[in-house]
């Protein structure tokens, strides 16, 4: 069984929308994060026309979900200084950048800080890689447990599991 896609864009007033036509049963339409990206997904026989009058039907949701992502706060772009916001387990903590010539490491310093010894003159993508480097570190060590866990109440066999960095949420368009 092939998969079959058209994908093509449509503009209505300022708004562009993505429209993809797949093997399905219903319309769908979506708004993405960050900026707002409106896509439509819809069955493969809807003609042109219909898809239109769908999306001018939505015009106002449509706008008014954008404007919702508009006024979002966003985490800034980490630049790893001194008494910078971090999260780690849905808890924040504030980074202390220690100076330390040796081996790089994050420690969780106390309820409140994450240390990371770092020497004094590398870059923001170093200081970047560090602490990526910890939190898999991190994960890898509590994954186990989580999926002992769920393996039991779910009556399941995790065969293999990885921790991948991923581009898009869920590989989506």
């Amino acid at each position: 069984m092939g998969i079959l896609m058209m994908i093509q864009q449509l503009e209505i007033g300022a708004i562009c929308i993505d429209v993809i036509k797949k093997d399905i049963k219903n319309i769908h339409l979506a708004v993405y994060p960050p900026t707002g990206r409106v896509r439509i997904a819809a069955p493969l026989n809807t003609d042109e026309e219909a898809i239109r009058l769908f999306a001018i039907s939505k015009l106002s949701w449509i706008k008014r979900h954008q404007r919702n992502f508009e006024n979002q706060e966003r985490i800034p772009t980490r630049e790893y200084r001194q008494r910078e916001n971090h999260y780690f387990q849905g808890k924040r903590y504030l980074l202390n950048v220690i100076d330390f010539e040796g081996v790089p490491k994050v420690l969780i310093h106390s309820k409140k800080h994450i240390d990371l010894y770092i020497s004094p003159n590398v870059t923001v993508e170093k200081k970047h890689d560090v602490i990526a480097n910890w939190y898999r570190k991190e994960l890898k060590k509590l994954i186990p447990g989580i999926i002992s866990k769920w393996e039991k109440i779910l009556n399941v066999e995790v065969n293999s599991w990885q921790i991948k960095q991923m581009k898009t949420k869920m590989g989506l368009l």
